[in-house]
């Protein structure tokens, strides 16, 4: 298994991993559906590639099997976005190296680096916890039309160097 980033030209790479993301998840666990990312072109694909500067990809011998971006606020914060790991990587340390790949990525120009979690998402929870991550106190609806709260986890990065 090896973690790599992706780029605009990788948008192949990106839809696969991200329709087997939405195609494998509860309703709201992800910001798009799959039924409107099925139906998006390459040029939407692209665009939502490069919106995830950058966005990894954890691979093994046949293809993409979890995903890592990060997406930085309008506050100036790097946000870990678009985690996810398929089934058959779950529980082999993929989901970990993900995060550890952006870690590792954000400490080279920040201090901090946030995310969201779904109120109840137990496992992923963990995994943030495991990898150094506290709840700051913040939620939020994770849409206008889900009222589901998400919780703000944030973990200080070392600098790099």
């Amino acid at each position: 298994m090896r973690i790599r980033t992706v780029v605009a030209d990788d948008w192949r790479i990106a839809r696969r991993v991200r329709l087997d993301a939405l195609a494998g998840s509860p309703p709201g666990t992800f910001s798009t559906g799959h039924a409107e990312a099925v139906q998006w072109d390459e040029r939407q694909w692209r665009e939502w590639t490069v919106r995830r500067d950058p966005f990894f990809v954890a691979e093994d011998d046949s293809g993409p099997v979890g995903s890592a971006g990060v997406i930085v606020s309008t506050d100036g914060v790097p946000e870990l976005v678009s985690m996810w790991t398929a089934p058959v990587a779950r529980g082999t340390g993929t989901s970990d190296r993900l995060v550890q790949a952006v870690m590792l990525w954000a400490a080279a120009g920040y201090p901090e680096l946030r995310l969201w979690v779904v109120d109840g998402n137990w496992v992923a929870e963990r995994l943030y916890l495991r990898n150094g991550f506290v709840r700051t106190g913040a939620t939020r609806p994770c849409a206008e039309d889900d009222p589901r709260p998400e919780h703000e986890m944030a973990v200080a990065l070392p600098r790099a160097g």
